[in-house]
């Protein structure tokens, strides 16, 4: 609480003319109410549960003065007025599926989240009667799921397996086989999925965790988390404001995240890592408009955004010839779009080759036949949806046992092959048509071009595939040298819905590293020279040469197009050394040489040297 009074002169009585100014009063009494609780419903199940009122106390205009004060304190023994509420419930569940008889290799984590707020209209619509903008409210739901397959547990339960694994009874090719089948370890997956609503011009207010007795609103489905069309029924029981001010947007959101991941060792020392991923954001959004003239209310302008990837497979054309590729793209559209002017009934007809409504840049077309041509698919076989729901999995392999052959074992301690690979597929942001529309279960409204609007208009799919690494070797000599290798290569594919122009980012890299550590290093001169210690003197060396280049593919263009693009090459040798456990000192040489592949920049290459002292003050 302040007051502000100005005046002109240095006299504390002369004060500026209350009908001008007069004193400034600022009040800002807020109350905040906390609720929580834990509740171990059963061993397994488990609730928490937390809600937070902010509440103001409002204060008659002017100084508190006689009765002022008596409604300010009976405003304070309301406890105030709402301006937001919500709250948070969890439940956690440990599914007893494991103590089931034979089932106790799964085990399953469960969990539902929702989330309720409350949110007020603004002091100028309560106040003023000819307003009711209405409050807004919102919830959201989480729901969890975390399965985990131990298949060693299950695997162990059959005598088969066990002989198998421990050489008992059974020959040498059975129990390869069965080794084979038990390489499964493990398989882990965990699936959320985040639903939200958000509704404005609600008209009713917060009475017990967020419900109004009064209008019998929202229901105990919305306050907990339920994605039921409100809508309807809030328009039915008189729920939402009428005010024409009332503009904002009804929204709904969807988020969904799966991601499994298997280990397997189907031979011994080799271990390998799948990884399948998809993950979709969709929002809608929509006027929720009452009109004067009809007396209803009418929804206005929806719209459905979202993006989405999902891990994908295109090995088999990583090694092809980039133009080639790209020109079997092109041929690809005639195939696609003939399939897709068979499967529409609105379509009537050829043109060069082409069905109609179903052109050259037709999205659906253009679509289909980029991931035909890019995954090394027949065009006549490939899938026609641009949403491919079951993700592939990608990989990281791993073996170590080339250092038990006696031919390395002698001057190797451990040598590790590596190799990875990954891929997804991106639509990088897709939006509704208003004008969309079907006729006979076919798209029937066409754009200037003479194409079928899709359902979804996409600004940009892209292509991500990494191989990281190709292949990289790790290894550790006996004389404590160390040395690893890598070749790295990957291509980006980023095609634009609006020209049909494809932009290939393709990024090689080769990686070489050693290291060497000599044990209880003695200096031979200096200070150090006659003294005996027991620290080690560390060598490095890494060397890096990168390779990136940016091709453009424009469609129908006989030739592509260099847009950018360098050559880096980086070499780091670097000496450490750790006086003890305190004080370490390292001498480092940095080099680094850019060359451009056009004119738009300048070859370019620096050196950094000097040396480091690192204390460590405990």
């Amino acid at each position: 609480y302040t007051e502000n009074t100005l005046r002109t002169g240095s006299s504390p009585d002369n004060y500026l003319p209350a009908g001008s100014i007069g004193t400034l009063y600022n009040k800002n009494f807020t109350m905040t109410r906390l609720y929580g609780i834990s509740w171990n419903l059963t061993r397994s199940l488990k609730l928490d549960f937390n809600a937070t009122n902010y509440s103001i106390i409002d204060e008659p205009e002017g100084r508190l003065d006689g009765l002022k004060r008596d409604t300010l304190w009976e405003n304070f023994w309301r406890l105030g007025r709402t301006t937001d509420y919500n709250h948070m419930m969890n439940l956690t569940y440990d599914v007893p599926i494991n103590k089931l008889p034979g089932l106790d290799w799964i085990n399953v984590a469960a969990r539902y989240g929702s989330q309720f707020v409350w949110q007020t209209q603004p002091l100028l619509a309560i106040n003023d009667p000819a307003l009711n903008i209405g409050n807004s409210i919102q919830n959201s739901r989480t729901i969890q799921l975390n399965p985990r397959l131990n298949l060693v547990g299950l695997f162990n339960k059959f005598s088969f397996f066990r002989n198998a694994k421990n050489g008992n009874g059974v020959n040498k090719g059975t129990a390869l086989l069965a080794n084979f089948i038990s390489g499964i370890k493990d398989i882990n997956a965990a699936y959320t999925r985040v639903d939200g609503t958000f509704l404005p011009g609600y008209l009713g207010k917060t009475n017990l965790f967020g419900y109004d007795f009064d209008m019998n609103a929202p229901g105990l489905g919305f306050l907990f988390g339920s994605q039921r069309d409100i809508v309807g029924r809030a328009i039915a029981q008189g729920w939402l404001s009428t005010d024409s001010l009332q503009t904002q947007y009804y929204a709904k959101s969807l988020r969904e995240d799966l991601s499994i991941r298997a280990t397997l060792e189907p031979i011994r020392d080799l271990r390998i890592d799948l990884t399948a991923t998809r993950v979709e954001n969709k929002n809608f959004t929509t006027q929720i408009l009452f009109n004067d003239n009809t007396n209803t209310f009418e929804q206005v302008t929806p719209v459905t955004a979202g993006d989405y990837s999902v891990s994908f497979f295109s090995l088999l054309t990583a090694f092809s010839n980039k133009d080639d590729l790209f020109r079997t793209f092109e041929r690809n559209r005639g195939i696609i779009s003939k399939r897709l002017g068979e499967l529409n009934p609105n379509s009537e007809g050829e043109t060069e080759g082409f069905a109609d409504g179903y052109g050259r840049a037709s999205q659906d077309v253009v679509v289909a036949a980029f991931l035909a041509a890019y995954t090394g698919k027949n065009a006549s076989k490939q899938s026609l949806g641009n949403f491919p729901r079951i993700p592939i999995p990608n990989w990281r392999i791993m073996y170590n046992g080339l250092a038990k052959n006696p031919f390395f074992s002698e001057f190797l301690s451990s040598l590790e092959l590596v190799h990875g690979y990954r891929t997804l597929y991106n639509v990088n942001g897709y939006t509704t048509l208003i004008r969309y529309g079907e006729v006979n279960g076919g798209s029937s409204v066409k754009d200037v071009n003479g194409n079928f609007l899709p359902q979804y208009q996409f600004s940009q799919i892209t292509l991500q595939e990494q191989f990281l690494p190709l292949i990289g070797v790790n290894a550790r000599f006996k004389n404590n040298l160390t040395a690893n290798a890598e070749y790295r290569k990957a291509r980006t594919l980023s095609l634009s819905l609006q020209n049909s122009q494809l932009a290939q980012l393709l990024d090689e890299g080769f990686i070489l590293g050693a290291g060497y550590r000599v044990a209880n290093f003695r200096f031979p001169f200096g200070w150090f020279a006659n003294r005996k210690v027991s620290n080690d003197l560390t060598f490095k060396l890494d060397v890096a040469i990168n390779d990136m280049k940016t091709l453009v593919y424009r469609s129908d263009s006989e030739f592509s197009e260099m847009a950018s693009g360098n050559r880096n090459i980086t070499y780091r040798p670097s000496i450490d050394y750790m006086f003890n456990n305190r004080f370490n000192k390292k001498k480092f040489f940095d080099s680094n040489s850019v060359k451009p592949y056009t004119s738009q920049t300048y070859a370019t290459a620096y050196s950094n040297f000097g040396f480091n002292l690192r204390i460590l003050l405990q």
